[in-house]
């Protein structure tokens, strides 16, 4: 998620296309969250969209009522594409 810095190995692998509503267990429908950030996905306070492989979250409308996607740059501070 935006801003998480928590690691790989201590995150959860999460379905974009949740498995109890027929979403495949596969790599291209997966992300890796930490604790925090899946119970908030859960909650509906973020939604996740994949472009060309990425991971974007768009957070709810009383986060940012224009819903502008995010990345984690954390981990790839240099990354390019900051726009959606």
């Amino acid at each position: 998620a935006p801003a998480c810095s928590i690691s790989a190995p201590w995150c959860e692998a999460h379905h974009i296309e949740h498995w109890e509503n027929g979403g495949p267990t596969a790599v291209d429908n997966g992300v890796l969250l930490c604790s925090h950030h899946h119970h908030a996905v859960h909650a509906g306070n973020w939604e996740i969209s994949v472009r060309d492989g990425i991971p974007w979250f768009i957070p709810a409308c009383h986060h940012d009522p224009e819903r502008r996607p995010r990345r984690n740059r954390y981990w790839r501070p240099g990354a390019v594409g900051d726009d959606a």
